[in-house]
């Protein structure tokens, strides 16, 4: 459960971080899959970062964030 307020939100996704900080994709449709989900569904994002087997997503407002929790179903985005 998200706590009221909150604004930034970790979920895993298929990277990994290499040598010298470089993040590599280990399916690269999912990347593609995920940002065209967030388009569609009109979600905003203040910021995104890479950690290795994760994504930090910073949203604008606790709003937005529990917007994205409600619709985030990753077997339907990531079905094949």
């Amino acid at each position: 459960m998200v706590r009221y307020g909150k604004t930034t939100l970790e979920i895993d996704a298929p990277i990994i971080i290499v040598q010298n900080g470089i993040a590599v994709w280990t399916d690269e449709r999912w990347p593609r899959k995920f940002f065209q989900w967030l388009e569609k569904e009109k979600i905003n994002l203040r910021d995104i970062k890479h950690g290795n087997g994760h994504l930090v997503l910073k949203f604008k407002n606790p709003e937005d964030l529990t917007v994205f929790g409600l619709k985030y179903d990753e077997e339907k985005i990531f079905r094949t």
